[in-house]
């Protein structure tokens, strides 16, 4: 099936328009700001233009949300907290699987379309996730695609939400962003006695040590995951750049009530091409000439 002559497969028509408006009328539309262009200018890179990815997911089966506790009375005889890389007891996978999925249809839309142009990478990177009517979420990536003023051109252009002052002093001490890359999980704990003692009424300032194990849980899955999907990239380290995690409860039946936890990191795998001491350009010492008294 296709809509407006498109199957889905490679960029949507309005991306393909996009692209020869870009080529006839020879206008470099940028999301950088003065200062970002001038650093992406002082750094040996050209603005090509602005690029667009994005896709509309129905997320309408997230599996058993259930935690996989059985036990009888007190909750002491579940597996605790469950994250959404552990399938065999939560069904949450489907659900992060939609939000892999989602984001990388938009990012690779994105890149597609820089390739078009002619781009080298795509700098400032927005990757969004705005939820919609009913279970439809839409992702969406936007950035400015760059071009270098070199001769040497890489295989696939490379992405970063670095903004055009930091790209500049990455490029100024050595470093090329290699690629923009994420690690999300979600997961689920039972609120046992202890936990439902820790959050009643008059149970006063105290640490609710179920919800403290739930979020630590989730967030170390999200960094494991950033750590393999960067490796998969290659490049010489990562920089962490956003860390966000919501929670929110969830009836499962009488007398069972769970909390789920969901947490993204977002960053930039990056590769190390000059090796020396000293970074390729100095920074300019000003000195006021006035009087200092």
């Amino acid at each position: 099936m296709t809509v407006d002559g498109w199957d889905g497969r490679g960029l949507p028509p309005v991306a393909r328009a996009r692209i020869a408006r870009a080529a006839d009328d020879g206008v470099k539309t940028s999301l950088l700001s003065t200062a970002g262009a001038a650093g992406l200018v002082a750094a040996g890179f050209d603005v090509v233009g602005e690029v667009l990815g994005t896709t509309v997911m129905q997320i309408g089966w997230t599996g058993f949300t259930g935690c996989g506790w059985y036990g009888a009375s007190g909750g002491m005889f579940g597996p605790g907290t469950v994250v959404s890389s552990r399938t065999q007891w939560s069904g949450y996978a489907p659900y992060v699987n939609a939000l892999k999925r989602g984001r990388d249809l938009a990012m690779g839309r994105m890149t597609e379309e820089a390739a078009a142009l002619g781009a080298d990478g795509v700098v400032g990177i927005r990757l969004t996730d705005e939820r919609m009517e009913g279970r439809k979420r839409e992702f969406m990536a936007l950035g400015t695609a760059v071009r270098s003023r070199g001769r040497v051109r890489p295989a696939r252009p490379f992405t970063t939400d670095l903004t055009g002052q930091d790209f500049a002093k990455l490029i100024s001490a050595g470093w090329i962003p290699a690629g923009l890359t994420y690690g999300i999980s979600v997961g689920i704990r039972h609120d046992d006695w202890r936990t439902q003692s820790q959050i009643a009424p008059f149970a006063g300032n105290t640490e609710v040590v179920g919800y403290t194990e739930l979020v630590n849980h989730v967030r170390a899955d999200a960094r494991r995951e950033f750590a393999e999907r960067a490796a998969r990239i290659g490049g010489d380290a990562a920089l962490a750049t956003d860390v966000r995690s919501h929670v929110w409860p969830l009836e499962i039946g009488e007398n069972h009530r769970d909390h789920v936890a969901e947490c993204v990191i977002v960053g930039n795998v990056i590769a190390r091409f000059h090796t020396g001491h000293r970074p390729i350009t100095k920074s300019l010492s000003i000195l006021p000439l006035r009087s200092m008294r």
